[in-house]
């Protein structure tokens, strides 16, 4: 729904299994019920499977998740390693500390931006919150005290107005003349009289109008947004070159985050997003 594509429901659950099955028949339990239900309808929505592969995805195969219970798709999994080796040991003995980076990095762009952090015992949930949320969680630390900047609190659903008295039922019209009928419209009554005309005279054809002129198609090529969802990073401006297959835009799209890449090289014209900024389906994000 939240991308504008109900009727394509079908293929997705018709899809999910068909990633599951590649993705090494992972169990569906929060995250991986996630991680391969994203996937299936970004497959869907591109019109091509794993035309884009989410970041989490990436991480699957690379073994960042521990081993499945079959063998990932051997063809996926060589194109996401790129050439390296997947992870066969225990994935968190290979983590580094990550907390005081992360407390660091979110006070710089807490000053940055004029954020108001959480102190004492609380500064550590303004860090998790970050941590776990880069793009969404910053922005709600820099709105937290802005009611407006969040969707209204639900109110309760007000009593329906009662039903109206149907009109009553006109009387039938004498035999010959214009007949009366009630039409329903929204809701509303309307009384209608309907008599019967003349003869259809001559219908003279009238010349087609000359379709306007097509605009010129624009110069150069738009990359455009694959789904709906929030600018997490931008990784080009004005002026640089792109080769093909290059990421150049990281979208956050069903708490995924999603590889938008360059379908062609060129340069880059024109960037019309900035990181946290919302986007549809279909819009424009940039010009090469």
């Amino acid at each position: 729904k939240e991308q504008g594509a109900g009727d394509k429901l079908d293929d997705v659950l018709s899809e999910i299994p068909r990633v599951r099955e590649d993705l090494g028949f992972i169990p569906l339990v929060t995250p991986t019920s996630q991680i391969v239900g994203t996937q299936a309808v970004m497959n869907v929505m591109m019109g091509e499977r794993y035309k884009s592969i989410s970041k989490e995805v990436q991480a699957l195969l690379k073994g960042e998740y521990g081993s499945a219970p079959a063998p990932f798709n051997a063809e996926l999994q060589k194109r996401v390693l790129e050439g390296g080796e997947p992870i066969t040991c225990r994935p968190a003995d290979n983590l580094s500390p990550e907390m005081d980076k992360l407390a660091a990095e979110l006070k710089e762009k807490a000053s940055a931006d004029s954020i108001r952090l959480a102190e004492g015992e609380r500064e550590v949930d303004d860090v998790l919150t970050y941590a776990l949320f880069p793009q969404i969680g910053l922005k709600f630390l820099k709105n937290r005290d802005n009611k407006d900047a969040f969707e209204p609190a639900p109110e309760a659903p007000q009593a329906a107005a009662p039903a109206k008295a149907e009109a009553p039922a006109a009387a039938p019209a004498p035999a010959g003349g214009p007949e009366t009928y009630t039409v329903k419209l929204n809701g509303k009554a309307y009384v209608v009289e309907v008599s019967e005309g003349g003869e259809i005279g001559d219908i003279q054809e009238q010349p087609a109008a000359q379709s306007e002129a097509a605009a010129p198609a624009p110069s150069g090529e738009s990359i455009d947004a694959p789904l709906a969802g929030n600018i997490f990073k931008v990784n080009v401006r004005p002026g640089d070159q792109v080769a093909e297959g290059d990421v150049v835009i990281i979208l956050e799209a069903m708490k995924m985050e999603t590889e938008v890449r360059a379908s062609s090289a060129g340069t880059v014209s024109k960037v019309n997003v900035s990181e946290g900024d919302s986007v549809a389906v279909g819009d424009a994000l940039i010009e090469l």
